[in-house]
């Protein structure tokens, strides 16, 4: 009963003769290209590598390799790789009693066991094979011509049995063996070296760590190819490339019309990959390239192909590559390098814009599939946007809609996913069949914080589903909210720099400022300009006699009204203590600057009232004419200053009569 269980589990897990051929090939060709590229692999590495592969291929738990003794009384383990606890790697296995391993040395053939506890020929091994938990194995012998170096032995923890085409794929592994049993003085070494079970550990993860760096983990690609009348065609591909392409094997093999690979290559790299291998043929060497391919589903792929050129016995050229996929490693040196340069934007204090746009370009280099925009709100102010491949319709509605319109609640500081967006219903209809145009289904929102909140968002839109936690995204989002606060900082620097901190009006220095861009403008059109000059009367006897702080609310009381008596293109300015200044803009007259001055005389001229108190106020105003009494500030200041001086003594005379 037992033994149909097996044969039944057997039937259902072992590989067809085709497959196994396959991954036969595959890493006789791997072993080829290791060879080529110079890794150093040292005969143990080489063996581990056989038992680790043999444990894939065949489907057991364990595999090793045994070096009969010179005397023919011992066998010792040089080589395992499997679960379960570890052989006593290097000690003596005596042959007494071991009818297994004498009847594989003295026939030269395979013995297979199906039932290991209950198989007579185990003799001594049944409690061997019973502390490890051995339920079927397979043992055949290294030959070195007629002479037995050792045993291949592979052990199986459940009911199974070994196949013709298992046990020739076995065969195999111990005649490449044979070659390194052979060698005593090597195995000396060996020996030595296996003493040193933490190192062996360590020798023993790194050869399978080399295969699979080559096959799986770096997404390598195994492949062979020739010319045919000058045209690459594709005799094999490993299945890596379904899992790192989404294309069946079929699709690429075959010549160029047929195959897929034409199509999947960037454009321009395919006509340089085509030469480069045109030239590999003639020259016959090894060589890598680098190039880009899109997936099924249009990501791009940077690889890196290590190509060798051999000439067949036949005469023709045969092309063998490895292609690993370097596009992680790629796009973190770029986004390391991007970042890098942005940051570099913002501590020069470029303008905000500038830095947005900078980091847009960094994104859309990690997602070229992908479209994204910025949007940056400050007050009542329009969006701020920087953008990459949104269609020109889209780009215009995030200019004035509210943030995160493909998102919900980024106001929030929520992460935002969506899907079909061409479906959501609060997008205007243009938008959405823009978005089905273009093919972006999915969004990604996410708020951009800064230390006043909330104040932007970056949208990700794609054809597929977008990753919520990319660095490359979250790298975009953190640098926009860096520019944005440092943006704000210098705003606030060159406010405080240029305004004064009681009442918010421009000060001095920026009065200035504004009163040469008047002046150049009305040179150009033949205006005037009006600098009208006020000084507060008897201001100290308020501060006196009410408090210091009644005083700072008198001064924002007028500041609030000048602003108010002056027109829009003109410009109130506090020019220290209780003296304030007004540029009277694009004036066509001298009345109209003197009417002007006299509505604003009227305006400080009056009554306030600071808290329970009502304060009158009385002014001084000085005016002078741009050109008629200067054609520069000070001369200007100077007359504007005599003119209110005046009118302060006229002030004085009518308050003493």
């Amino acid at each position: 009963m037992r033994k149909k269980t097996a044969s039944r589990r057997s039937n259902s897990t072992s590989l067809s003769k085709k497959e196994l051929d396959r991954r036969l090939k595959e890493a006789t060709m791997l072993k080829q290209i290791v060879a080529t590229s110079g890794a150093p692999l040292d005969p143990l590495t080489v063996l581990n590598v056989i038992c680790s592969e043999l444990t894939a291929v065949v489907g057991v738990q364990h595999a090793g390799f045994a070096r009969l003794s010179d005397d023919g009384r011992y066998l010792t383990i040089v080589s395992e790789f499997g679960a379960g606890q570890a052989r006593n790697t290097n000690d003596r296995i005596s042959l007494e009693g071991n009818e297994i391993s004498l009847q594989v040395m003295r026939e030269r053939k395979p013995v297979a066991v199906s039932d290991a506890q209950n198989d007579p020929r185990m003799g001594q091994g049944r409690e061997v094979a019973k502390r490890f938990g051995v339920v079927s194995m397979l043992l055949v012998p290294i030959l070195a011509g007629d002479r037995v170096l050792g045993t291949l032995g592979l052990d199986s923890y459940e009911p199974r049995e070994f196949g013709q085409d298992e046990i020739e794929i076995v065969m195999a592994a111990s005649r490449a063996a044979a070659p390194l049993l052979e060698n005593a003085q090597l195995f000396e070494q060996l020996r030595s070296e296996l003493a040193e079970r933490k190192r062996a550990e360590w020798e023993l993860r790194q050869s399978r760590a080399l295969y699979q760096e080559l096959v799986n983990s770096l997404g390598g690609i195994v492949w062979e190819a020739e010319f045919q009348k000058d045209t690459l065609v594709f005799t094999f591909v490993s299945r890596q490339v379904e899992r790192v392409l989404g294309y069946p094997v079929e699709r690429f093999l075959g010549p160029r019309e047929e195959s897929v690979w034409p199509r999947v290559l960037y454009p321009i790299d395919f006509e340089m990959v085509s030469q480069r291998l045109r030239n590999l043929s003639v020259a016959l060497e090894t060589t890598e390239i680098e190039y880009r391919a899109f997936d099924k589903n249009g990501r791009m792929h940077w690889f890196q192909d290590r190509v060798s050129a051999m000439r067949e016995p036949g005469g023709s050229v045969r092309l063998r590559g490895l292609i690993v996929d370097v596009t992680e490693h790629k796009r973190a040196v770029r986004l390391e390098r991007d970042r890098n340069l942005a940051l570099e934007l913002i501590a020069r204090g470029a303008d905000l814009e500038d830095i947005l746009t900078a980091t847009i370009e960094m994104l859309s280099a990690q997602l070229p599939e992908a479209a994204c925009a910025i949007q940056i709100a400050k007050g009542e102010n329009l969006n701020t946007v920087a953008s990459h491949g949104l269609p020109e319709l889209v780009r215009q509605f995030l200019e004035t809609s509210p943030l995160g319109p493909f998102g919900q609640n980024v106001t929030l500081g929520e992460i935002s996913e969506v899907e079909n967006l061409d479906l959501k219903d609060n997008l205007p209809a243009e938008v959405r069949r823009a978005l089905l145009v273009a093919g972006y289904r999915f969004g990604l929102t996410l708020p951009i914080r800064t230390k006043e909140g909330v104040l932007g968002a970056l949208s990700v839109l794609g054809p597929t589903p977008l990753e919520p936690e990319s660095r490359a995204i979250h790298a975009t989002a953190d640098l926009a909210a860096i520019a944005v606060d440092r943006q704000a900082l210098i705003e606030e620097l060159e406010y405080q720099a240029t305004h004064d901190a009681l009442t918010r009006l421009p000060n001095r220095m920026l009065y200035q400022e504004r009163l040469l861009q008047a002046m150049a403008r009305a040179q150009e059109k033949d205006r005037l300009v009006g600098v009208v000059y006020i000084d507060l009367d008897n201001f100290k006897q308020v501060n006196d006699t009410f408090s210091h702080a009644t005083g700072d609310e008198l001064l924002r009381s007028i500041a609030r009204q000048l602003s108010l008596s002056v027109r829009a293109s003109d410009s109130v300015a506090r020019l220290g203590g209780d003296e304030f200044g007004v540029i009277l803009a694009d004036l066509p007259s001298v009345e109209m600057a003197e009417r002007l001055a006299e509505k604003i005389a009227q305006e400080v001229n009056t009554s306030v009232r600071i808290g329970n108190r009502a304060l009158e106020v009385t002014a001084s105003i000085g005016l002078a004419i741009y050109p008629r009494d200067g054609s520069d500030p000070d001369t200007l200041y100077r007359h504007a200053d005599r003119e209110m001086y005046r009118a302060k003594g006229l002030n004085a005379q009518k308050t003493s009569g």
